[in-house]
């Protein structure tokens, strides 16, 4: 229950964050000098494919983050591997690389 109501206040807090970037994007703060036209560059996603080490990260975590976020099994174990098992920050941080 509680991991529910933590991703819950991730959801609602990576959705305000995303008007904020939308503001920073039309004033034009953060456009790199590279980047003439205004588009964003592409960034190279880690593979999915393959096996996933997984230890050390609980098998509900890993379905938990999926469901939520709607995302591969290696994305949320590769997740929240980097946030410590936080399953918070680690929904935010694919959540916020999708949207």
């Amino acid at each position: 229950m509680n991991a529910q109501a933590q991703l819950s206040a991730a959801q609602q807090l990576a959705a305000s964050g995303a008007g904020s970037a939308a503001a920073l994007e039309t004033s034009g703060v953060g456009k790199g000098a590279d980047n003439d036209d205004g588009s964003v560059p592409e960034l190279e996603a880690p593979e999915d494919d393959g096996p996933v080490d997984e230890t050390g990260v609980d098998p509900k975590d890993i379905e938990l983050v999926m469901a939520q976020v709607n995302c591969s099994r290696a994305k949320a174990v590769r997740s929240l591997k980097e946030h410590n098992n936080d399953l918070i920050n680690a929904s935010v941080s694919i959540f916020t690389r999708v949207c």
